[in-house]
């Protein structure tokens, strides 16, 4: 049988067809700052600052291996910055998430005191802006001794933020029969949830981890603010731009961004179905 098409009207094809084009734009101008960013780093300093525009004269291959010696901050030169850079950002998303997706179904399948008002409790959280409260959490780490530390991760086990909302909206609409077929095979809780629910929820989990990840991966404030001695490699870039300006050595500051932005372009490029595509709510076929 042949499916009933319904034809676009005139006025829906314009927008489609202009928003196409916003987008297009959008990412044309992401493209183009990307590779100029990669020519300048071929290029000497000199021919960054005088000819921004141009192909470099002669390609300077060794501005990318320089980046590995020269980028140094605080004592701390670029694996140090390159570990501290995986270490906060892979396991402090990882610990928030598997906190938040726990957290979101125990609210969601079991009843407790207090289960009902998690949901409006969070929506108020991320919905008022919160000024001001650098000044506290940094005494708080002090006081704690995380200024600093590999072990400021477990402020990060926080289930209290909007990823709750994702998985909240997940598990109300995964069927309840998964676990009680394992119920009747002698599973307990904890193997319900670890060995049949969780698995389920793995593309979700793994979509908003590749979120977090590429935000937190980019991210230099929190860590040039709480982890001043231990920087990461945002961290490193940030103070390295100035040093360079001074140096007289834009090329080496561009190769280093290129660096950096590698893994979160190789992540995004070979995951983006997952990041982009919708992820189904689950269910029991008939």
């Amino acid at each position: 049988m042949f499916k009933n098409f319904q034809r676009k009207s005139p006025g829906e094809i314009i927008l489609h067809c202009f928003v196409s084009l916003i987008f297009l734009a959008v990412a044309a101008s992401y493209l183009y700052i990307f590779i100029w960013a990669v020519l300048a780093g071929f290029k000497t300093h000199t021919e960054v600052v005088l000819f921004p525009y141009d192909l470099p004269t002669v390609w300077h291959w060794e501005n990318y291996i320089d980046v590995f010696t020269l980028l140094e901050v605080n004592g701390n030169n670029f694996w140090d910055m390159l570990f501290n850079s995986v270490w906060f950002s892979v396991v402090c998303v990882g610990a928030q998430q598997l906190t938040t997706v726990t957290f979101a179904y125990c609210c969601s399948k079991y009843t407790f005191p207090g289960s009902k008002l998690v949901y409006p409790i969070i929506l108020v959280m991320i919905t008022l802006p919160l000024y001001g409260n650098s000044g506290a959490m940094y005494t708080l780490l002090k006081t704690l001794g995380l200024i600093d530390s590999y072990a400021q991760v477990i402020t990060s086990m926080n289930a209290f933020t909007m990823f709750y909302l994702y998985y909240t909206a997940y598990f109300k609409n995964l069927s309840w029969t998964y676990a009680e077929a394992a119920m009747i095979d002698g599973a307990n809780d904890f193997q319900i949830y670890f060995r049949v629910m969780l698995p389920q929820a793995g593309p979700i989990f793994g979509a908003l981890f590749l979120t977090q990840w590429i935000s937190i991966w980019n991210s230099y404030d929190s860590a040039l603010i709480y982890l001043p001695n231990t920087p990461t490699l945002p961290v490193g870039i940030y103070q390295f731009n100035t040093e360079m300006i001074y140096r007289a050595r834009l090329d080496i500051l561009f190769a280093a961004c290129v660096i950096i932005s590698i893994p979160a372009i190789i992540l995004f490029t070979v995951f983006n179905k997952v990041i982009t595509s919708n992820v189904s709510l689950g269910g029991i076929k008939g």
